[in-house]
């Protein structure tokens, strides 16, 4: 009995965990919609909101807990909002997003992709 309480316990974190970052990915993938449609529109407090949750989003996401495959979706995800973020007026946005440029193979490419569109 004990053993079988500890098993569902263990797959119940296992399974909030997983859904933690599904739901990370989830979030990015609009964020990324969201800035990409309208984020012409945006004003300085508009794109600072924007920086903020991209940054809520990548602090909660434990990139190790995700397939290949989603971990690739993620990166990409990522370079496209920090092109949009390195294109902003917003000077103090523009700093903060030179740290993500150093990152990984996915966000090169989707910051190639992002500035080329």
């Amino acid at each position: 009995m004990k053993k079988s309480i500890i098993f569902i316990i263990v797959a119940l974190l296992t399974l909030a965990s997983c859904s933690t970052e599904r739901r990370a990915l989830n979030q990015m993938r609009n964020l990324t919609h969201q800035v990409e449609t309208k984020g012409e529109y945006y004003d300085v407090e508009d794109w600072k909101e924007a920086y903020a949750e991209f940054r809520a989003i990548d602090d909660r996401m434990d990139i190790k807990k995700l397939t290949n495959e989603q971990a690739a979706e993620y990166g990409e995800l990522k370079g496209r909002l920090v092109s949009k973020f390195a294109k902003c007026s917003v000077q103090s946005v523009v700093n903060s997003v030179t740290n993500y440029i150093k990152q990984g193979s996915g966000i090169i490419k989707g910051v190639i992709d992002g500035l080329l569109k």
